[in-house]
């Protein structure tokens, strides 16, 4: 599964059916280089705030053509700064795996400072006050803002949280982005939107025999082995509030983007 590719052609149809009055914004957390999810929510017409600590020049111009707003900082569960350590792969550097966790299996020993938001705050000095979707793609730090959720006001609430999980490896290798840190973190993701009221979920993931999941996460038992596939790779958890889709229309998109010559490691490391 093409899982960038799909996850926004499913938030391009889903998106104007949440919010067809485009009253909330739209914050692409972790932009990197390639998948500007910030570019196509400001396409369907939502006010759109990119946070990318080290965008790069095509990031940049993309937003001053889209009149997105640039938040050069992290998220994180603390505001004022951090060591930000840059992304490396296959020994190659790649800004797309920069982490705040030191333990990423993608970060290098190269780092600097960088501006940090709690989410609350990052909400206060942006003044936004209604989210459409937030999405978050920030290499094994996301249990840090997610966590934060349930301290926001009901109203402040994201209709739609779109959160990576996984990655460098298949889960039943238990390295990387599923060692048991990580894992951990993944699932306290979901237990604090499980927690806030989220219900009707989308799983997109990356390995070659997957099928786009919907899932009711009220309903789940909030066990790894319930919820992800012993092959499962990365991917992207969509998770709705007060809302859901229609899954034969998600199966019918999403089967465009099955297969492909695209890997992880092509979406990833190679992609611009």
């Amino acid at each position: 599964m093409r899982v960038e590719a799909c996850c926004q052609a499913l938030l391009s149809e889903i998106l104007p059916h949440v919010d067809p009055q485009q009253q909330g914004h739209c914050i692409d957390v972790g932009v990197g280089t390639f998948a500007f999810y910030c570019e196509r929510f400001a396409q369907l017409g939502f006010p759109t705030i990119a946070v990318e600590p080290m965008p790069i020049d095509q990031l940049k111009q993309r937003c001053q053509k889209h009149k997105i707003r640039l938040i050069e900082a992290c998220l994180s569960d603390r505001t004022g700064s951090q060591t930000l350590y840059s992304g490396r792969f296959a020994r190659f550097g790649n800004l797309n795996f920069n982490s705040l966790d030191a333990d990423w299996f993608g970060s290098s020993a190269q780092a600097k400072e960088v501006p940090t938001y709690t989410l609350a705050e990052f909400l206060r000095v942006t003044n936004v006050t209604s989210i459409t979707c937030l999405k978050l793609d920030i290499e094994g730090w996301e249990p840090k803002v997610l966590g934060q959720l349930p301290n926001l006001a009901i109203a402040a609430r994201p209709k739609l949280v779109m959160f990576e999980y996984g990655g460098g490896s298949p889960r039943h290798r238990q390295k990387k982005g599923w060692s048991p840190k990580f894992l951990a973190g993944t699932m306290q993701c979901l237990e604090a939107l499980q927690h806030c009221g989220y219900g009707f979920s989308i799983m997109v993931d990356f390995a070659s025999d997957a099928q786009v999941r919907c899932f009711d996460l009220q309903a789940v038992s909030l066990n790894p082995d319930e919820i992800f596939a012993t092959n499962a790779v990365y991917g992207n958890i969509i998770s709705f509030y007060g809302c859901d889709y229609d899954e034969a229309a998600i199966a019918q998109t999403a089967a465009k983007w099955q297969g492909g010559l695209f890997n992880w490691i092509g979406e990833k490391l190679f992609a611009r």
